[in-house]
């Protein structure tokens, strides 16, 4: 233990003095046996008051506080993966919802804001023309890609909703491709309006207007009635379906703007 200097100063001196009197009679008769009283008294004497008075430090150490040291925290990317998680189990229950009522454009448009947040840029595109269509208007929404809606011009479109049979899931692969397109009932055989996707972003919302026509000039908004066809293929050819895995509507009047809902099968 470290002791001060203060502190052995003054244990010498009570030491000198306890030995005064004990050893001054002694020298006076012998003065060999002073000093070996003197050599034992004075350790002695210092061991002694070390253990009564202790260290004059201990005290301060004893009673000094301890500094506390807070965890590290981490905010990093588990925070980030926590929150598209959770975008994504709310666009599950939307997507839900607007099978329920297609006709709810707050809900539309909050969907195509989460696509857009995953970086499913088809399916906001697609989910905003919806809102669009219903009156929401969203700036960022409407700039994506080359897909602006311009709905004061024309808001002819048509909607709806893809999905596969259980039997249908047995048989296709995920690098199949879905076609979902629009006939004209009176008019040329050929699509007026095409969309291409991957069988496994099935299920899937669509919407078809004429920012999807396959001709100029031959858009959707020129006809009245048409029928639409979701299908399946393996090689890309629209024209063959695989294994006849397609689901056709009936004739649709595009100016009633209802929902659609094909089972391939």
């Amino acid at each position: 233990m470290e002791v001060s200097g203060l502190f052995w100063v003054v244990t010498i001196v009570m030491a000198v003095v306890a030995f005064g009197f004990i050893a001054l009679p002694l020298v006076k008769n012998n003065r060999r046996t002073a000093l070996i009283v003197l050599a034992i008294v004075l350790p002695l004497s210092a061991a002694g008051l070390y253990m009564q008075l202790g260290s004059p430090g201990a005290d301060q150490t004893k009673h000094m506080p301890m500094r506390s040291q807070a965890p590290a925290s981490d905010s990093g990317s588990s925070a980030g993966d926590t929150k598209i998680a959770s975008v994504a189990s709310m666009l599950e229950g939307l997507v839900a919802r607007l099978r329920e009522n297609p006709e709810d454009s707050g809900s539309w448009l909050l969907l195509a804001r989460s696509y857009k947040h995953l970086n499913r840029i088809d399916d906001a595109i697609d989910a905003y023309a919806h809102a669009a269509a219903l009156g929401e208007v969203d700036a960022d929404l409407a700039a994506l890609g080359n897909a602006e809606i311009e709905v004061e011009t024309s808001g002819v479109q048509i909607y709806g909703n893809v999905s596969l049979s259980p039997d249908a899931v047995d048989i296709v692969q995920a690098t199949d491709t879905v076609f979902i397109f629009a006939k004209a009932i009176n008019g040329p055989p050929a699509p007026i309006a095409v969309l291409r996707r991957a069988v496994s972003d099935l299920p899937i919302d669509f919407l078809l207007n004429d920012s999807h026509s396959m001709v100029a000039g031959m858009n959707l908004s020129n006809f009245d009635e048409v029928v639409v066809i979701a299908r399946i293929t393996r090689d890309g050819d629209a024209t063959v379906a695989l294994r006849g895995l397609e689901a056709k509507s009936g004739p649709v009047v595009i100016a009633e703007n209802r929902h659609l809902n094909l089972i391939i099968q």
